[in-house]
């Protein structure tokens, strides 16, 4: 879009540029900006391959405010629905938005996050406690299952089915990177199976120890039911999923939202910091993780 005589714009640009992210070069210079209906952006152009670009943080193309997204991904993982959000911003806000955007944001994050989230090594206690969950999609009884460690807290691996079974829990276990010195999960059969299936070696000393904790007697899995019962807390303002889909990136959203943004209560900090990783996230946690996701 053109500049308009008189008009102010903004000064969106946040990180410079260091290189063509085409042709990778590192000859680059200024070229003036790249202008929205209210805001600039800074443009650069390539001394070898001649192409011009603007930096991408995480917000290309997008239209509102980057704090106005992240305060939307913020209240919806904090249980808010679509249309109450919608609601609440354009009560509050200059700048209207509907609930199609919101989702939309929420798919483009969820994808993002999700794919950065799972970059790290991390410092774990390698006691692992897994559980299952059902979720409601389209009438139908679907399971989000999960796997904690008990050290971190960190949701390691996590894994969305329609069934309830071995073949489910074996796609779940095959996720886990770090190898489980102890493992522990509910009295469900399929677990068992599971286990000799990606765990299983002759190798004593990578000997995983299984415990299969028996219902109602043993507490030692609460750790894990703890958090289900906060997925539960989130999922009842929804009522249900209309498809797979989204009920997939919902949840990858949710890891993202449970491991790097929620202060959990039992540590005092959150997961990935409690498992050696720090990130340096300011006061709006969802901006920073974004750019970080970004490489910037």
């Amino acid at each position: 879009m053109k500049k308009i005589q008189g008009q102010e714009y903004k000064e969106i640009s946040v990180h410079k540029a260091d290189k063509c992210p085409y042709c990778k070069n590192k000859k680059i210079v200024k070229n003036g900006y790249r202008f929205n209906h209210t805001k600039k952006k800074q443009r650069y152009i390539c001394k070898e391959c001649d192409r011009t670009f603007v930096v991408d943080d995480g917000f290309k193309k997008m239209k509102s405010e980057r704090e106005l997204i992240t305060c939307c991904l913020d209240l919806y993982m904090n249980g808010m629905s679509l249309r109450k959000i919608e609601a609440h911003i354009n009560q509050f806000s200059q700048e209207k938005i509907t609930y199609r955007s919101i989702h939309n944001w929420i798919i483009r994050y969820a994808k993002l996050l999700n794919s950065f989230s799972q970059s790290f090594d991390l410092n774990l206690s390698r006691q692992y406690h897994t559980d299952e969950i059902f979720v409601k999609c389209k009438g139908e009884q679907h399971y989000f299952w999960d796997i904690i460690d008990k050290g971190t807290r960190m949701l390691i691996a996590t894994h969305y089915s329609e069934k309830r079974d071995s073949k489910s829990a074996r796609m779940l276990f095959l996720k886990v990177k770090n190898r489980p010195l102890t493992l522990f999960t509910d009295g469900l059969q399929g677990y068992q199976k599971a286990v000799r299936k990606v765990f299983g070696t002759l190798h004593k000393d990578r000997k995983v120890q299984y415990i299969r904790l028996r219902a109602n007697k043993d507490k030692r899995n609460n750790i894990v039911e703890r958090i289900q019962g906060t997925i539960r807390e989130r999922i009842k303002v929804m009522r249900a999923f209309k498809n797979k889909k989204d009920a997939e990136l919902f949840l990858d959203l949710f890891v993202v939202y449970y491991n790097f943004i929620r202060v959990h209560q039992g540590i005092g900090m959150t997961p990935i910091e409690k498992a050696g990783v720090e990130l340096g996230l300011g006061e709006n946690k969802w901006l920073d993780l974004i750019y970080r996701a970004r490489g910037l």
